[in-house]
């Protein structure tokens, strides 16, 4: 079976649409990236897919809808976190996340997220540029949705870690 690490950029990114207000350059890329990241969850949500996402990732969540939408927005949407995919909680992250962040820098949360798909033996789905580059250096198979194509990611989910 395949298995799957969601980044919150992923998440947030299925659900907002790009402002409007970008460059036409910038709107149009980050267009695409929405519509990557709502076939890519429909996708892992339909298929045979065991997908895991770090407790901290609700809270990421409840935090970025609330400042791209409102409270009732941020609370419907992180419970659908909760409530869709398997939670693992910091507390079994905490080790291997510290030993990834001593050994590439990465960000705290990124740590978590990448410690998660490397226990999991799990593809990480991330938008985060930065994030995919930690990844790929502790050996994490990473695709950063802006940079693939359709095709690649649907590969991708066929594929059993």
């Amino acid at each position: 079976m395949s298995r799957g690490v969601l980044d919150t950029s992923v998440i947030v990114k299925s659900i907002f649409k790009p402002p409007k207000s970008l460059s036409d350059e910038i709107y149009k890329r980050e267009l695409e990236t929405h519509d990557k990241c709502r076939d890519l969850i429909k996708k892992m949500e339909e298929g045979d897919m065991d997908v895991y996402v770090p407790k901290i990732c609700v809270v990421e969540t409840a935090a970025a809808a609330k400042r791209l939408a409102d409270k009732n927005f941020a609370v419907k949407i992180s419970k659908g976190v909760l409530d869709s995919y398997e939670v693992v909680d910091e507390v079994f992250l905490f080790d291997p996340a510290w030993t990834i962040a001593v050994e590439t820098g990465s960000s705290g949360f990124d740590s978590y997220f990448i410690a998660l798909a490397k226990i999991k033996n799990a593809i990480l789905f991330t938008d985060d540029k930065g994030m995919s580059f930690h990844a790929k250096r502790v050996e994490v198979d990473s695709v950063l949705i802006k940079e693939t194509n359709s095709k690649e990611i649907e590969n991708k989910l066929k594929t059993d870690s």
